[in-house]
């Protein structure tokens, strides 16, 4: 029983230790995209209480590596999703499909996607 109640307590807490905002600090992330479903970057991102910064990695047309790309609060969406937005109400408006262009952030697999 004991080892069953510990097992139980192991799966809780790595089971919700991915769904929260890592501690401060500068990661490297997957870039994905959404558009052909696949991770094909790293970016480096940087992660202050609530905001982050998303830095644009080699090969993305248009922008130099190391710029830029995203900046915002996190938010966790109905979804269960963590979503990048400017406002608290820009966070009620938005739907998890592509059609409203939002950003996300999978802490678990470490993976930033946007469309």
């Amino acid at each position: 029983m004991k080892l069953f109640i510990s097992l139980l307590f192991i799966f809780i807490i790595s089971s919700t230790s991915f769904s929260q905002i890592p501690k401060s600090g500068t990661y490297t992330y997957k870039f994905c995209d959404m558009e052909y479903n696949a991770c094909l970057h790293k970016c480096k991102v940087k992660i202050s209480g609530k905001k982050i910064w998303v830095y644009a990695p080699s090969n993305l047309s248009g922008i130099k590596e190391g710029e830029l790309l995203e900046s915002g609060i996190l938010y966790k969406h109905k979804s269960g999703k963590w979503i990048i937005v400017n406002t608290k109400k820009e966070s009620a408006k938005k739907a998890i499909n592509a059609n409203d262009l939002f950003l996300w952030i999978d802490f678990k697999n470490k993976q930033y996607w946007q469309f």
